[in-house]
């Protein structure tokens, strides 16, 4: 039997190479063989470190929500008390404020597959959920006094706009886009206070 270390090692090293694949060729243009090939591994090595075809799309989108619930957990706790939902939002539409373009393609590439895969539907709809329970609880410390039901409708709308603006970085002008993405969600987060 491996040792658990080499065995997570191994098993990181096969979801990186697969998250490359996503990223360049979709969920279902992924093969175990060019997983393999990526990897540099025989193709029954992906089954014995992380499973069959499908458990190993269900380990990428735990890993892909992982890290980005992670980031953004890294972000809130960066930020400054002062102008702190300004900086918020500054960030979340930041170009690819803490995605690298390959977690942008894999985490549509993932989205897109969920339509036909109810698991991987339901923890991306899990993710999806906790991201903009963090997105409220900010607008909560910003507009106190606002409803819960608006503050969650509006950190919806944030939540679109950002998701909206990553998906459409590939097109470019993303000097123009970004910054009026971002001042539009200032001007939506307003409204909490009227």
């Amino acid at each position: 039997m491996a040792r658990p270390r080499v065995t997570e090692a191994r098993r990181e090293e096969i979801l990186e190479a697969f998250a490359r694949c996503v990223a360049r060729d979709g969920v279902e243009g992924a093969s175990l063989q060019k997983v393999a090939d990526e990897a540099g591994l025989a193709r029954a090595l992906l089954r014995h470190h992380v499973g069959n075809r499908e458990e190993l799309i269900l380990a990428l989108a735990e890993r892909f929500c992982r890290q980005s619930l992670a980031e953004m957990a890294e972000l809130v706790a960066a930020l400054p008390e002062k102008k702190r939902l300004e900086t918020f939002i500054a960030a979340l539409f930041a170009p690819g404020y803490a995605s690298s373009g390959e977690d942008l393609q894999v985490g549509a590439a993932l989205v897109n597959a969920a339509e036909s895969r109810a698991e991987l539907r339901e923890r991306l709809r899990a993710w999806y959920d906790a991201f903009e329970k963090i997105v409220t609880e900010e607008l909560g410390r910003a507009y106190p006094k606002a409803k819960r039901g608006a503050r969650a409708e509006v950190a919806s709308g944030i939540v679109g706009m950002a998701f909206s603006a990553d998906s459409l970085t590939p097109l470019g002008d993303g000097k123009a886009l970004f910054p009026r993405s971002q001042r539009a969600a200032l001007r939506l987060a307003a409204t909490l206070g009227d």
